[in-house]
């Protein structure tokens, strides 16, 4: 183990998080560096070392993000290209008539800080190693399936020869997770629904928008004018979700993220209702990104 390079890796890694916690999202991120024998072994089945003109190992650090919910992947790929020195992709695509785990892999280049740290600890020593990461996004559900099946298939191709139904069997399994994630969706958006029509505001927010909020309620203010404002709070309730958690990464908003906040957030990018706007607390009014001045 390069103890240099795992550093290096969670220092990335701790990066990509102080960019993922401002929007809320709920998540997990998880940092590796490769060991000095799994590079060698890369090197050589890969054909990376037969020559200068081949194509370079790009995954010497990688960091894995797994997301709760599967519409929280685009917000969070989308976030990843923007911020983050993105250069290269691996995005399978769906097949309509076969089942198919979905690879979702971005290249990114390292800063030049880092690189030269890189070099240092392990980029020299040998050929064909971009000084780049790999980011893996995934759904928690999803991520056990993939540990198994990459420790317990791909690197272990040859016990899995002349057994494809066995090995239809596993991508199956994988198939059902998928199908898990699309509930687990549904089950929430119906959940909100319900508190819509109840007139529950703070419970339709926290279940419609699924984020790590701070212990908080609505301001009573805001509470009465949905409450006598039909309109309003339909409109409040078709707010599209990842037009507004888009929108946090690319502004770059940091704001301690309650319901009220969110709310303000919401009423400045979408519903624009002056009433609402009057009570945003200054900090907020403050931001050329929300509040034209």
């Amino acid at each position: 183990m390069n103890l240099g390079l795992e550093r290096l890796a969670r220092d990335i890694s701790y990066r990509i998080e102080d960019e993922l916690q401002r929007s809320g999202i709920f998540y997990r991120i998880f940092a590796r560096a490769k060991s000095v024998e799994s590079i060698e072994r890369k090197l050589i089945t890969k054909n990376y070392a037969l020559s200068s003109g081949c194509k370079k190992m790009q995954d010497l650090i990688g960091i894995r993000i797994t997301v709760y919910f599967d519409d929280d992947l685009p917000i969070v790929y989308n976030a990843i290209k923007k911020k983050f020195n993105f250069i290269d992709e691996t995005v399978d695509e769906l097949s309509v008539n076969k089942f198919e785990p979905q690879r979702i892999n971005l290249i990114c280049k390292m800063t030049d800080e880092d690189a030269k740290e890189a070099t240092d600890l392990a980029i020299s020593k040998y050929n064909n190693i971009d000084s780049t990461y790999e980011v893996q996004l995934r759904t928690v559900l999803s991520e056990g399936w993939h540990e198994v099946e990459h420790d317990l298939r791909y690197k272990c191709k040859n016990d899995w020869e002349g057994n494809s139904d066995i090995s239809h069997i596993l991508n199956g399994v994988y198939a059902s997770l998928v199908t898990s994630d699309w509930t687990i969706m549904s089950i929430f958006e119906k959940l909100s629904y319900y508190h819509f029509k109840n007139s529950n505001w703070n419970a339709m927010l926290r279940n419609k928008f699924r984020l790590r909020f701070k212990d908080s309620q609505l301001d009573a203010r805001i509470i009465e004018i949905l409450g006598n404002d039909k309109d309003l709070s339909k409109e409040l309730y078709k707010t599209d979700r990842s037009l507004i958690l888009n929108r946090i990464f690319v502004d770059g908003l940091r704001v301690p993220l309650t319901l009220n906040n969110l709310m303000h957030i919401i009423n400045a990018y979408c519903l624009k209702d002056v009433r609402i706007s009057i009570l945003a607390p200054d900090y907020l009014k403050s931001n050329k990104k929300l509040f034209k001045q």
